[in-house]
């Protein structure tokens, strides 16, 4: 397993990666395939966090095809009262990962991903601790972002947003992008599962390949959210995280070789 783990997003989370899960070519082109970057640096695992289901089919084909063991984790809205939405409900939303940990774990999430979808549709699929537990399973494991979890937002945003961990014990992500705000956010994760006696993870959210995809990469950002923001520009984006250029493939195998 990695030192940190390597957080791969594909262009099935509509908007949020340039990165794709086609096969691999082998070949240095664009776009560029999660496949084609764990085949040339002879990488095994795959951990696929995407906010959707609709990239399992064509992941776990390609894995299985190059010897690749698929780690898929599905991320989600939570909110209090995933049946009963309204506006003012957006402010208790939160998100987390749930990874299937075997191949019945697959058809679990799918299950999720049906009831999110549809039962708990408000402006996004959305999920909520009531209806998590009815359906949970020893099959699948939470994983707690270290980006847009209810520490960050109950703590950058203003939200209100109250877990319920009486069921399972979750796994919370640490990451450092040198964005600003870090530090404060690692001292809360460390202050709750300390509190809690939470395991801490190291990762690492991976969206593009290096860091001279950056301005392809915002770009990209950019052009998807003008359907939500007539002002997103490349010098204007007006989108989290984009201080930073490190989330990138290139950083994390450095860093996780010299490990």
């Amino acid at each position: 397993m990695y030192s940190t783990l390597p957080l791969f997003k594909s262009h099935f989370s509509l908007g949020k990666s340039i990165l794709t899960l086609e096969a691999p070519t082998c070949k240095e082109s664009y776009p560029v395939s999660i496949f084609d970057l764990l085949v040339a640096n002879k990488l095994k695992i795959l951990p696929l966090v995407d906010d959707n289901i609709s990239g399992l089919l064509q992941a776990s084909k390609n894995a299985k095809e190059n010897k690749i063991k698929l780690m898929f984790g599905l991320r989600l809205f939570f909110t209090e009262d995933c049946l009963n939405q309204n506006e003012d409900s957006l402010k208790k939303r939160a998100r987390y990962i749930i990874f299937a940990k075997n191949p019945n774990g697959y058809k679990d999430l799918l299950r999720l991903w049906s009831f999110a979808a549809k039962d708990g549709f408000y402006y996004t699929p959305c999920l909520d601790f009531k209806q998590l537990k009815k359906l949970w399973t020893d099959n699948l494991s939470l994983v707690v972002p270290f980006y847009d979890s209810f520490l960050y937002l109950n703590t950058f945003y203003s939200h209100q947003h109250v877990p319920d961990f009486s069921f399972t014990s979750p796994v919370f992500l640490q990451e450092d992008n040198n964005l600003p705000f870090d530090s404060l956010l690692l001292n809360r994760v460390i202050d709750f599962t300390t509190s809690k006696k939470f395991p801490i993870m190291p990762a690492q959210s991976i969206y593009y390949k290096n860091e001279d995809d950056f301005l392809a990469y915002i770009t990209f950002r950019c052009i998807h959210n003008r359907g939500h923001s007539s002002k997103s520009t490349v010098e204007r984006p007006e989108l989290d995280h984009m201080g930073s250029n490190t989330f990138n493939f290139k950083r994390w195998l450095k860093n996780n070789q010299t490990a």
